[in-house]
């Protein structure tokens, strides 16, 4: 007996409907729509166009229900942070603001004011960051008064898709975890936080647990799905679909425009010296926390191939890899947790400044840009975990590499070089079969000690050696 479960996997520059097949102890995927999209600027203020990017997935469901009838759930899974405020008749009361907008810079003065960092950590274990939602709706508030009094709800972003698909209002453990405004583990928002910020308590109802049915769907044409909240955080349904040793923990790094980098425990790193680094607790879908870094990804490289494109030179990504792989190494890497890199356009020329400043005259090539972004990742990656090695008193053994960057071959090199340790790439749409299985679960389908044969028998893996 075949069962198929469907996945609606957003990311920040992309979005896919993707259908799983349970068959014979294996998922098999088919994507059945991928649309592109990107936050643009609304009214002054950067913004994703929700009504494009809900119509895209209902037509993608659609579409699914069509070549899989028998389907019998969806879920849905975004990046974390942003949300979308909700007036008395369910609507938006704004475009969806994008993590990335600068009004939270402006703000920062006056936030910080109000909630200094020593404060903010200790109340949530979060490290503190402009782009975290506690920061989103302190600048919402202050700049956009008139829609805030319109507010009645707040929804993370995955929960607001999943609201579109089933009417029902939630508050999904795992986005809420990275938003800066609940308590060390999730289990609870911080009425301290919100006091501080003068955010409305009404706006949220509590946090709840995953792996849950949210009913049924309510779109014409798709009522035959059950609404699965399965992990509403793409990390944490990546790290579900990870082959682990329930006893020991393990160590892993998604690797998408974001890069996150971190550790699934039991408990919370609450240390000053987890504080210093900038750790963030966020929470797994299912139980336990994922104490991890927030760093910068191959978002300096999108953005590189976005400023080529338009000037008419090589922008594919295999041909870049292959031309990195032929630069000589600068032997300098640039700092990718740099301010400068976070803002979209114009990254190739700042990357060449950042070069300057370290001695590299002369401009490189677009294969020996490529190689500088790698290797300073690379870099990055290993001084995170040389940091969790020292929070946890443990050694990693090897570190899980899931996400698109486990298909850059030399990056996964490149990190396993700096890490001195094995680095197993894969699977590389994870937060896809993390869905995938959550759902089956869920819905009866799959027995939970199971999952780690299922897995091993539907994604590929490939293992990177340091080289001497």
């Amino acid at each position: 007996m075949s069962v198929t479960v469907l996945a609606v996997d957003l990311g920040s520059s992309s979005g896919r409907i993707v259908a799983g097949t349970f068959h014979e102890g294996r998922i098999d995927e088919v994507e059945v729509r991928r649309f592109p999209h990107e936050a643009r600027l609304v009214d002054g203020y950067l913004s994703w166009d929700l009504d494009y990017i809900g119509d895209e997935v209902i037509a993608g469901l659609r579409d699914a229900v069509r070549m899989f009838p028998d389907a019998i759930s969806v879920s849905v899974d975004t990046w974390g942070v942003d949300h979308v405020a909700l007036g008395a008749d369910g609507e938006p009361v704004t475009p969806g603001r994008a993590y990335r907008d600068e009004r939270t810079n402006r703000t920062l003065p006056a936030y910080t004011a109000r909630l200094d960092e020593e404060t903010a950590w200790a109340a949530t274990g979060i490290a503190p960051a402009v782009i975290n939602t506690s920061n989103q709706l302190f600048a919402f508030i202050a700049e956009e008064p008139e829609a805030a009094a319109r507010t009645e709800r707040v929804l993370f972003l995955a929960d607001y898709f999943t609201y579109l698909l089933s009417g029902r209002l939630g508050w999904s453990r795992s986005p809420a975890s990275t938003s800066g405004l609940c308590v060390p583990g999730a289990d609870a928002f911080s009425d301290e936080v919100m006091e501080a910020l003068g955010i409305p308590r009404n706006w949220f109802g509590d946090p709840a647990p995953e792996h849950v049915v949210a009913g049924p769907c309510v779109v014409e044409g798709l009522e035959s799905l059950t609404v699965v909240r399965a992990g509403g955080h793409d990390t944490a349904c990546a790290v579900h679909a990870l082959q682990r040793d329930l006893d020991r923990d393990a160590y892993f790094l998604s690797c998408g425009s974001w890069s996150v980098l971190g550790v699934l425990r039991d408990d919370p790193l609450l240390s000053p010296e987890a504080r210093a680094l900038g750790l963030s607790n966020e929470a797994q879908a299912d139980a336990g926390l994922r104490p991890l870094f927030n760093l910068t990804g191959m978002w300096i490289l999108q953005e590189c191939q976005r400023q080529w494109r338009a000037e008419g030179r090589t922008d594919n990504i295999v041909e870049l890899i292959r031309l990195a792989e032929a630069a000589p190494s600068t032997g300098v890497t640039i700092d990718t947790d740099d301010p400068r890199f976070v803002a979209p356009g114009g990254m190739v020329d700042r990357i060449r400044a950042a070069l300057k400043e370290t001695g590299v005259e002369g401009d490189l090539t677009e294969g020996g840009i490529v190689r500088v972004v790698l290797e300073s990742l690379a870099s990055r990656y290993s001084r995170a975990i040389d940091a969790l090695n020292e929070l946890t008193g443990v050694q990693v053994p090897q570190l899980n590499l899931v996400g698109g960057g486990s298909r850059n071959a030399l990056l996964c090199q490149l990190t396993a070089d700096a890490l001195g340790i094995p680095v197993v790439a894969g699977p590389v749409e994870a937060s896809v079969l993390g869905s995938m299985l959550a759902q089956l679960e869920v819905m009866g389908s799959l027995d939970p000690v199971d999952r780690n044969a299922v897995i091993g028998a539907s994604a590929s893996t490939v293992t990177y050696r340091p080289r001497r």
